[in-house]
Parts: C-alpha cells; structure tokens; sequence
C-alpha cells in the first residue's frame, strides 16, 4: 500500500475539546491536556510550584491582593488570615495588623479587599473595614475606615460582607447593621478625594452623594461586584444589576436589571478582560459585555468542568487575571477538595483552554515577581540552556512581563504537611519548579479515513524543541467511545531525534504525549504522521 502522509499543525490554536464527538473533531484538537500552557502557537510543560516563604504556626492564610508600588516599583502581597496581616515586599515580611488586632477571625477565607487607586482597602464580615494610609512603607499598621467624620464602622454598628471599588467610590455588599441583615443591600460611599479614602457613608446626609439600597426581587444575596468600564455590576446567587454611573447628577447612580437567570458561584470568581467579564456560574463559565451574558466553555469543556468541580466546595472557587499570558485561571476545587486545586485556565486571545493542578488553595493573586526568592534556587539547580530560560536576568521591577501568580496554603492541608502556611509562587517554568509534575497531550478517536477504513499508522515526526524529552504512544480503537489500545510508548529526544518509529492499526486513533524529564524545557507545536491504508471493516 502507498504510503500516505498527514500534517497536524495547529494543536495549539485548536486546543481542548471534551464537549463535542471526538470522531466528529479534527486531529488536531486534544481530547485531555494537563499541565500544559498554550502561547504563541506552542504547547509548553506548565504546572508545579515553588515555596516562598513560610508563615509562623498558628496563622492561617486566607486571602491575597497584590499593591503595586510608585512609579512601577516591586509593591507588597497583602496575606489575610485568622490572627494578622502581613505585607510581603519580595523579602521582608511586614505585620500590618491593625492596633484592635483580630479576635481571632473563624473564618479567614472570608477576607475580601479592593485597590481604591493605590489605597488597599481590606474587609471581613466578622471585623470592620481598614485601610492601609502608607501601602509603600511595611512599618505602617491598618486602620479602620471611616463611617462619617469622628466615627468608624464598630461604633456606627455597621457591617458588609463584600467591599469593592469603582472610579472614587468603595461599594459595601451584603450589609448587617440597625436594620438587621440585608444579604441583598448596596451602600455606596461619597466620593474619595485624591490619595484618600471617602468621608462619609452616611446616606442620611443630604449634604453628601452616598446612598443605601436593596436589589429586592429574587437574586438572593450578593456574591461579589466588579467595574465594567463606567458601570459597576453586581451579581447574585441568581441575578446580574448594573450600577450606570451618571456624572454630574445628584443621583449619581442609574440602577438597572441586567439578568435574572445568571448569577455567580462565589466571590473573587469574576474578572474583568478588555472592558468585559468572565465569571464563574452554575457548571459554566461565561462572558459579560453589559449587554450579553454567554458561555465560553459551551462545545468545548464545559462536560469536563461540571466532572472536575466538587459541587460541595464550589463556594470557594475564584478567578485570578494573567495578563502578560492574556490568560484568565478560574481556580475550582476538584472531586474531594475543600478549597481549589485545579485551574481552568482560558486564553482570551485565543479562545482555547488548558488545565493544570495547583496546590490546595483558598486564594490567589498576580503582581510583580520582582525580587521573590525561590525557596532553594541556586545557578545548581539550572536545567537547560541559557535561551531556554523564562526569567529575565535582574530583573526587578522592569514591566508587567516580570509579573506572576501567587497562591496561600494552609497548614496541615491537602499539598502541605507541613504546621505552617506558605507563600507559593505558581508561574514558573519547569526549571523553577520544586516538584515534579505530570504532563498529558492527549487525543483519542480521531480517524485517518473515515469509519469504513482500516489505516496503519507508521512513524511520527514531532514539531518540537528544547532539551527535554517526552513519552510518545500511539494507540486504537474499534468503535467510538471504546477502550483505547495503546501501543508500548517510545522516548523521543528533540535535540537528537527527528522521528519515531511506532505502528499501531485501527479505524480509530490515539495519540499520547507525556513528559520523561521533569525539569528540563520543551515545546509542541504539532507533528506529521506516516500511515497506510489497511482496508476496510
């Protein structure tokens, strides 16, 4: 039989499908991808973590925000938890608690915050707002946020759950207060002055903007609230409302319903990309725009998240921005987690997906890398040449393409056993990792001609580069949806290799990349197969 020659090149720009028949989908799209991180047409080993500092016994950590500093300059990850919070500028841990200190706090996963221009604004249900006056000197302690001149939010017996900000306004979310609970009311705070927080929430004064109101209807309570450029939007359990700034009227705010059907799943699980949102909701992931709410994980994984998701720890999910990747990861926790250990992570600009683990974390944020120390890392523990490498020599405080992804972990949990918490950093490529990790490229029941014919799959030549070498397996199948055969893998070495050998005989096919070296870097881009045709069945 001839021989008959097939190029499959565009893996990347494909990317993850589970949603759809995977014999009605093309070669190049991936069935099951873990640990890979899609850029510039390329599929590169992605996954594992390095520890950055440990915490002291007793202090759980729940929440994180990134503060930049002046000019560009490396700023301070804010670490919230159930005793203290800490500044961490790269080196230093810095006690930033307030002088009334935490109690301590029972649930410091509850710990929610903004950037009100450069002032951090922190919050917790269960204490009262503070601010931090001086975010670029680590010796400054919190204070409480006002309630009106010569009061704060204690001794006004006022509380929220959620604290945002939008253009010179902080939004309080989920009030308890003289009235009782309000898990559906929105008070919104007078205007802040330049490098300052606002004077008053009281909306009983009618010398001031701020107001107080309830959403009512059937939302149920308030998740969480984001900008959309000049709005502000407010999401339910079951209901979107969109707050319209109005300038240079009394009211300030038109108030509007956007949707009563889709609601998010938990707070700190929407962002905002370009001027739109992608949240988290019920079993799907979608798209904001203000106008048009729609899936972007419809046809393409959405069956794979409502698998992966742990319905009962659902509540913790959040979603963290990677510009410099255009990525967004949206943090789940997996079958039998309590907090995330798995990250959806989507590429804006490309439409595809890919998947990673992550250590078991209740929080996450993205900010400069600067001057962090990798727990470890000496010129020793290098793999790979110089080219190969991710991180830019000295760099500090250069651009937003020195930035990265920080996580919290609990002591005694999950992917810690240690009694302390940790500080990880988990944007770093293979070389930097502590740990190892597994890596699939992965795609079942595609056909080389169609359901009636047998084809035999002869070599394959991969597109890749780097130092790193990786596992190839080649398999079949009978029938759709049927056990795959895998034939006995072979190590391929992209330095010295240029094909692989490896025959396999089927109507359907399989093909399978997995990592062989974990420390050393590499890169897919795509491949061509050699096959022939078997006859028909």
């Amino acid at each position: 039989m001839p021989k008959q020659h097939l190029l499959v090149n565009n893996i990347a720009d494909a990317g993850l499908n589970s949603d759809l028949i995977a014999y009605d989908l093309p070669p190049e799209f991936l069935t099951n991808l873990k640990n890979i991180r899609i850029s510039e047409k390329k599929l590169s080993p992605f996954g594992g973590y390095a520890d950055i500092i440990s915490f002291a016994v007793g202090f759980d950590p729940g929440y994180i925000l990134y503060i930049r500093g002046d000019s560009g300059g490396d700023g301070f990850w804010i670490i919230a938890g159930n005793t203290a919070v800490f500044a961490f500028d790269g080196a230093t841990l810095f006690n930033i608690s307030s002088a009334a200190g935490y109690a301590p706090i029972a649930n410091e996963d509850l710990w929610n915050g903004c950037k009100l221009a450069d002032i951090p604004i922190l919050n917790h249900v269960d204490n009262i707002p503070e601010y931090w006056p001086d975010p670029q000197s680590g010796a400054t302690a919190l204070i409480p946020l006002p309630w009106k001149v010569g009061q704060d939010w204690a001794t006004a017996g006022e509380s929220c759950r959620i604290m945002r900000s939008h253009k010179q306004y902080l939004f309080a979310m989920d009030l308890t207060g003289a009235f009782g609970a309000a898990p559906d009311g929105v008070r919104w705070s007078s205007p802040a002055d330049i490098g300052g927080v606002p004077e008053t929430w009281d909306h009983l004064d009618d010398t001031n903007v701020a107001g107080l109101t309830s959403l009512s209807g059937n939302g149920g309570k308030i998740i969480d609230g984001l900008s959309l450029r000049d709005a502000f939007v407010i999401y339910q359990e079951l209901g979107i409302t969109i707050f319209d700034f109005v300038p240079n009227s009394p009211y300030v705010w038109r108030i509007r319903e956007q949707s009563t059907t889709f609601g998010l799943a938990s707070i700190n699980s929407v962002v905002e990309v370009k001027g739109n949102h992608y949240f988290i909701s019920d079993g799907d992931i979608f798209y904001n725009n203000g106008t048009t709410i729609q899936s972007i994980m419809h046809n393409q994984i959405r069956t794979m998240f409502i698998s992966d998701i742990n319905i009962d720890a659902y509540k913790t999910s959040f979603a963290i921005k990677n510009s410099i990747y255009t990525e967004i990861w949206f943090c789940i926790p997996g079958q039998g987690s309590t907090h995330p250990n798995l990250a959806y992570i989507y590429n804006w600009r490309d439409s595809s997906w890919a998947i990673r683990d992550i250590p078991q974390t209740p929080s996450g944020d993205y900010g400069s890398k600067g001057d962090l120390l990798l727990t470890g890392s000496t010129w020793g523990d290098i793999v790979g040449t110089w080219d190969e490498q991710s991180r830019i020599w000295n760099a500090s405080n250069i651009s937003i393409y020195d930035n990265t992804i920080l996580c919290a972990v609990k002591p005694n949990s999950a992917d810690n056993d240690s009694t302390t918490g940790k500080l990880r950093i988990l944007d770093l490529s293979i070389v930097e990792s502590i740990v190892p990790y597994n890596v699939i490229v992965e795609r079942i029941g595609f056909a080389l001609g169609g359901l009636k014919r047998v084809t035999t799959i002869t070599r394959l030549y991969p597109h890749m580069t780097g130092s790193g070498k990786v596992f190839i397996q080649i398999g079949s199948m009978e029938y759709q949806n049927g056990p795959v055969s895998w034939k006995p893998g072979v190590t391929f070495d992209p330095k010295i290799d240029r094909k692989v050998d490896i025959r396999s005989t089927g109507a359907l096919h399989a093909y399978r990349f997995s990592n062989v070296d974990v420390d050393a870097p590499w890169s897919l881009s795509g491949f061509d197969i050699d096959f022939v045709d078997a006859g028909e069945r």
